[in-house]
């Protein structure tokens, strides 16, 4: 077994393909996040239910353990970490602090930053819907990342996020930056919620395990049965999960939807 495919199946089980993923780093963009005003100690209840979590860079630091530190221990029977590798303001408001002026998107590490933090595996977004400069820019950051995740043996997440102004067929756009991303090179694909035939036709061309990003907390259990459905390997939570009312109840119960026990 290869690095690249050892590190995969920390967050895609291989007993059934499958992954239960929840995103912690907006806080790069939007600060302290409801829920997480105490990192470590906001997500320690949920490491053991999710397959994976996605920090920011300074977010993993506080759970991967370094010699003589109490940090959090990553075992099978905790989530793997994956790390954020760009930085957005899209993610603002108008009611932000800070509005964006125009829309921004950085590379913030490389993948030996990624492999060096002790990540498992690299997240990225592939915008869609903001000027040229941007998409093209995801793209050249996709395959970059990907052929270097590669070499070293870290698998690459492309979230795709067709949130731009420009957009104006959003199930098209869905399936537009899933297909860059596939081309591109990721191990992974996530895609926002899409209508059914949106789904399937991601099904019929994606070869890589991907996952739907849930709408909202409380309605990830039934578009993670639509997903399942159509073919998806799993769902993704974004932070809105850690100010729901009761984080660790609602992750058991997707984690017990999605991973059937084994018969014995």
């Amino acid at each position: 077994m290869d690095g690249l495919t050892y590190r995969l199946n920390e967050w895609i089980r291989p007993t059934d393909h499958r992954s239960l993923l929840v995103d912690s780093s907006a806080g790069l963009a939007l600060g302290t996040l409801p829920g997480l005003e105490d990192y470590a100690h906001g997500t320690r209840a949920i490491l053991p239910l999710i397959d994976g979590l996605v920090c920011s860079p300074g977010q993993i630091r506080r759970l991967v353990p370094v010699p003589g530190s109490k940090a959090l221990v990553n075992t099978r029977s905790n989530a793997a970490l994956l790390v954020r590798m760009d930085w957005t303001n899209t993610l603002r408001g108008t009611d932000f602090v800070l509005p964006p002026a125009a829309p921004r998107r950085l590379p913030i590490l490389t993948p030996q930053d990624a492999l060096d933090l002790g990540a498992t595996g690299m997240v990225a977004s592939f915008y869609l819907g903001y000027e040229e400069e941007i998409e093209a820019a995801c793209l050249k950051s996709t395959v970059q990342w990907a052929l270097a995740g590669k070499t070293l043996g870290l698998p690459l997440l492309i979230e795709v996020c067709p949130s731009g102004p420009r957009v104006m067929l959003p199930d098209k756009a869905v399936e537009l930056g899933a297909s860059y991303a596939f081309e591109g090179g990721a191990d992974v694909i996530v895609v926002p919620r899409a209508g059914r035939k949106t789904l399937e036709t991601l099904a019929a061309f994606l070869s890589v395990p991907w996952l739907v990003k849930a709408s909202s907390p409380e309605a990830a259990a039934p578009e993670l049965e639509e997903a399942l459905a159509c073919g998806a390997s799993g769902i993704w939570l974004d932070h809105r999960i850690f100010s729901a009312a009761n984080p660790a109840a609602s992750l058991q119960s997707l984690s017990e939807r999605l991973h059937v026990p084994l018969a014995a």
